[in-house]
């Protein structure tokens, strides 16, 4: 049986502690969420969770990267890359089917969180920023790249049209999770499709 490195272990530690974090802190909030009670929810003492990270925003720092941002990054750089782009409808369903997944409402809890958290706490901004700021590089270049290949030029700045289209999936996710009524899922491709002809619409002629 192979031997555990320390690398491996301190890995599998590491895990478990952001583990519990993301349950109590969409139980609870993070401000509501002590060290002491990750470290009880994952069976570790303090000391085991001082050696690993300094507070429990650096916790919750590296959890986010690893449970929220990876998921939208990934999306936007397979949007980028893929020989055959989605249509603005697809793009409107995989955004929607994010959310609707089991474990959507607990990725997005985390989500707001962050933003809850950085309106609080100044010095946490720089990390909700550097978030969008990502994220939005990605889709910038590959609506760059998709008006190039139609030898056309964007009706206003790509930047600009980046940063709507993360303004439409983030208020229409607020909106669903408070109203899933008024505000279905339903809603995500038929908006996107119409942000794109929108695009199309005001293209000089």
């Amino acid at each position: 049986m192979a031997r555990t490195s320390r690398a491996e272990s301190r890995e599998r530690t590491r895990a478990s502690l952001r583990a519990a974090a993301a349950d109590l802190v969409v139980a609870q909030g993070l401000q509501g969420t002590s060290i002491e009670q990750i470290t009880d929810r994952a069976g570790f003492s303090r000391g085991a969770f001082y050696a690993n990270y300094r507070t429990k925003e650096e916790l919750f720092a590296e959890l986010l990267q690893e449970r929220v941002y990876e998921a939208y990054r990934d999306m936007a750089r397979e949007w980028r890359d893929s020989d055959e782009r989605p249509t603005p409808r697809q793009t409107g369903e995989r955004l929607a089917a994010i959310i609707g997944a089991p474990e959507g409402k607990w990725l997005f809890t985390l989500w707001l969180e962050l933003l809850a958290h950085a309106a609080r706490h100044p010095e946490f901004r720089s990390f909700a920023a550097e978030f969008w700021r990502g994220t939005r590089a990605l889709i910038t270049q590959g609506i760059r790249d998709a008006y190039a290949e139609r030898g056309e030029e964007p009706p206003i700045p790509a930047e600009w049209i980046a940063t709507t289209s993360i303004a439409l999936d983030l208020g229409l996710a607020i909106q669903h999770s408070v109203d899933p009524d008024q505000v279905p899922l339903d809603v995500y491709p038929a908006i996107f499709e119409l942000f794109a002809a929108a695009q199309k619409s005001a293209q000089p002629d």
